[in-house]
């Protein structure tokens, strides 16, 4: 079996056991995940699937652990950064589900000033989390919606 092979056996038996064998679409059971997990030594796994209205999302990334503990870890920040502001994740949880306009998104921020708005505004589609479908309409970037439920569960885990 070539490399190429190999890969594509192995991600089949992945989807596979992400996919639990027609259980529900919440996911593989833990034990599952533990089993994937442990077939997987020195790799860090994420991921999830998540569905809003007709929208379905599935992701998942590996890295070998050795790399993620030799990268450079500050370049991390910027993304970071972008996160690092109640009204940056209010907007982003406000367009997780459907599309709105800067007229709901300044509703939803409550007490800011238009320039305020787009100041986050820019700032997330800088990041590639935001996309603008239409003019004066954001979404939350397609690619961007598991990774960032991901950091938003894991910081709320590390956090309690």
């Amino acid at each position: 079996m070539n490399p190429l092979e190999k890969r594509v056996e192995e991600l089949e038996r992945r989807i596979a056991l992400l996919e639990g064998g027609g259980r529900s679409p919440a996911g593989p059971a833990p034990a599952d995940l533990l089993a994937l997990i442990q077939s997987r030594p020195g790799t860090i796994l994420y991921g999830g699937a998540a569905g809003f209205g007709e929208r379905d999302y599935l992701w998942a990334m590996e890295h070998p652990a050795a790399e993620v503990a030799a990268a450079h870890w500050p370049a991390a920040a910027t993304l970071l950064e972008h996160l690092g502001s109640a009204p940056r994740l209010a907007l982003l949880a406000a367009v997780l589900h459907e599309p709105r306009t800067s007229r709901e998104l300044q509703e939803i921020l409550g007490e800011t000033s238009t320039g305020h708005l787009y100041h986050h505004l820019k700032d997330l589609q800088s990041a590639g989390l935001l996309v603008q479908p239409r003019r004066g309409e954001y979404a939350i970037a397609p690619h961007a919606v598991v990774p960032l439920m991901t950091i938003v569960a894991i910081a709320m885990e590390l956090g309690s």
